[in-house]
């Protein structure tokens, strides 16, 4: 009987099922920093392109909006995702990693999210740049 119970919990470990990015990423997120500045991010349905979520940042100062905001889609292409920034100095778009296997050439975009915390990075030219990393807050 001990052998059949940890063999169901360890198959019920292996086989964790990680939810598709518009399902980690949908709703509203905040980073608050010790200097009092906070940059939201907001990923909600695209109403013009159905299965798409649009994600708006901004970064808030004491004195209001700050300078620093961007704008990105995450649209179904093919078998996976795509994560595009849609602002200036350039739209440039990006696969989303999915699983453990798959070349960076290109470069690619990797979501995580759990336990209401979110990272968003792209890996590009041997580098990372971090887009946004907060935990999840209400949408007001």
């Amino acid at each position: 009987m001990r052998a059949l119970l940890a063999a169901v919990l360890v198959a019920s470990c292996a086989t964790t099922i990680v939810p598709p990015p518009p399902e980690r990423l949908e709703g509203c997120w905040i980073d608050r920093k010790a200097d009092n500045t906070a940059t939201t991010m907001r990923w909600l349905a695209d109403l013009e392109n159905p299965g798409a979520l649009r994600g708006e940042r901004m970064t808030y100062t004491a004195a209001g909006v700050g300078a620093d905001r961007g704008s990105y889609t995450l649209r179904p292409e093919g078998e996976g995702w795509t994560f595009c920034q849609s602002y200036d100095p350039a739209p440039r778009c990006w696969v989303v990693a999915e699983g453990e296997s798959g070349s960076l050439e290109g470069g690619r975009v990797f979501i995580d999210a759990a336990y209401d915390r979110l990272r968003i990075s792209i890996f590009d030219d041997s580098s990372e740049r971090i887009v946004f990393q907060g935990e999840r807050d209400g949408c007001d």
